[in-house]
């Protein structure tokens, strides 16, 4: 094949190259704070993590797959008990994110967990308990509460030595909202 011929061949190749430009690489997210969750409470500090600054995808982690289910607290949940009914991993990252693109890009928000108890029914099975307090931060003027309090009992499990969160019961345990609440609107709004 003659030279002159091989370059027209490659001759559109060789001017589409201006088509595609090099962009400069994404800045590291914060799944670069994610702790390899060995230990109960690694687990419980990504998911603190990802709640402060909030960060969808560390806190997707933190969750095992298609047997999650979240328990509401029942007087919160109220006429709205059957969007809880099959609620799973997909819901929390739903409601989650929603809950994230209207905290503003500089907030961070607050989880204290008190009176912490570990129960464990097995080496690789135990119930985390405990009074929470979230103070959240978020610009939806609709919704109001900052200060959301309860308890929570955390199922949690260890598969391939990673310790994930498999079950979540929620219980409001003052008259302030609590974690249903925020749930109940986010995955709605």
């Amino acid at each position: 094949m003659p030279l002159l011929y091989r370059f027209l061949l490659c001759l559109p190749a060789l001017l589409s190259t201006g088509c595609f430009q090099i962009r400069e690489p994404e800045p590291a997210d914060a799944a670069s704070d994610w702790i390899t969750p060995t230990q109960i409470d690694l687990l419980l500090a990504n998911f603190t993590a990802a709640i402060q600054r909030p960060n969808v995808t560390n806190y997707e982690r933190c969750f095992s797959g298609p047997g999650f289910r979240f328990i509401p607290d029942p007087t919160a949940a109220g006429t709205a008990a059957s969007l809880f009914a099959n609620w799973s991993v997909s819901e929390e990252r739903d409601y989650f994110n929603s809950l994230r693109r209207r905290t503003p890009a500089t907030a961070t928000n607050q989880l204290v967990l008190t009176d912490r108890r570990d129960q464990f029914f097995t080496a690789d099975s135990a119930e985390v308990s405990g009074l929470y307090q979230l103070r959240i931060t978020q610009q939806d003027t609709a919704f109001r509460a900052t200060v959301l309090e309860g308890n929570l009992r955390l199922l949690v499990r260890r598969r391939n030595n990673e310790w994930k969160i498999a079950g979540w019961r929620d219980q409001r345990t003052s008259a302030r909202p609590s974690w249903t609440d925020l749930k109940k609107y986010f995955i709605t709004h």
